[in-house]
C-alpha cells in the first residue's frame, strides 16, 4: 500500500493527523523517547533498551521499508494539528491478511499523554483497517495494569475478548495478565 493511496479523511481527526514514516522525524522521535516516564518504561519493553538517535533513524527506515513492501506493520507518525509536532506513533501490525487480521499498537510522548491523542489515533487506524483492508479481526493487547491503554481500547469500541493470566513480565519485573481487546465492528 502506498501512503498516497490512503484517503485523507482516514488520516485526519480534530486534533491530529497520521503521517507516513520518514527519517526526517528521527530527531523528534528520539527526543520523545528520551523523555519517556514510568508508564512507558513499565509497559514498552523496548523503551529501556538502546534508544540513540541512530536507533530512531534505523527504526524509521525499517518502518518506511515495511510500509513500501506491505510487510510486518504500517507505522504512522502521530502529528498534532495545531503545532505540526510529532506526539507519538501508532502501528497497524499485519497478523494475517488472508483473514484479514490486524493489530494496533501505539505510544504517545510524555508531554502529550492525557490529551486524547491515543484514542483519536486508535480510532483513525481502526477505521483505516476496516475501510482499506476489510479487516475481520482488529485487536489490541495490553497489560492489565496498563489502565490508560485499556481505557483507549474501550473508548474506541474494542471489547475485552480474553484475559491471559500471568502471560507477561513487564520491565519492572512484575508478572501481569495480558488483556486481548477486539473490535467487534470489523467485517464478519
Amino acid at each position: 500500500m502506498r501512503f498516497s493511496d490512503i484517503p485523507a479523511a482516514l488520516l485526519c481527526s480534530t486534533h491530529l493527523q497520521l503521517a507516513a514514516p520518514t527519517i526526517d522525524k528521527a530527531a523528534q522521535m528520539h527526543r520523545l523517547i528520551q523523555d519517556f516516564t514510568q508508564p512507558h518504561t513499565d509497559f514498552l519493553v523496548w523503551a529501556k533498551g538502546r534508544n540513540s538517535l541512530e536507533d530512531a533513524r534505523a527504526n524509521l527506515q525499517t518502518a518506511v521499508d515495511n510500509f513500501n513492501a506491505d510487510q510486518n506493520e504500517y507505522k504512522f507518525l502521530i502529528i498534532e494539528n495545531s503545532s505540526d509536532a510529532l506526539v507519538g506513533c501508532i502501528s497497524l501490525f499485519i497478523r494475517d491478511l488472508r483473514i484479514p487480521h490486524l493489530e494496533i499498537g501505539y505510544w504517545i510522548g510524555t508531554d502529550s499523554m492525557g490529551k486524547g491523542y491515543a484514542s483519536e489515533a486508535c480510532a483513525l487506524v481502526r477505521d483505516l483497517a476496516v475501510e482499506l483492508f476489510n479487516a475481520k479481526r482488529i485487536d489490541l493487547t495490553t497489560a492489565r495494569r496498563n489502565t490508560r491503554s485499556i481505557k483507549v481500547a474501550e473508548r474506541c469500541g474494542f471489547e475485552c475478548e480474553a484475559v491471559l493470566s500471568n502471560a507477561r513480565v513487564d520491565t519492572a519485573g512484575v508478572v501481569d495478565d495480558t488483556c486481548v481487546y477486539v473490535f467487534k465492528g470489523a467485517s464478519r
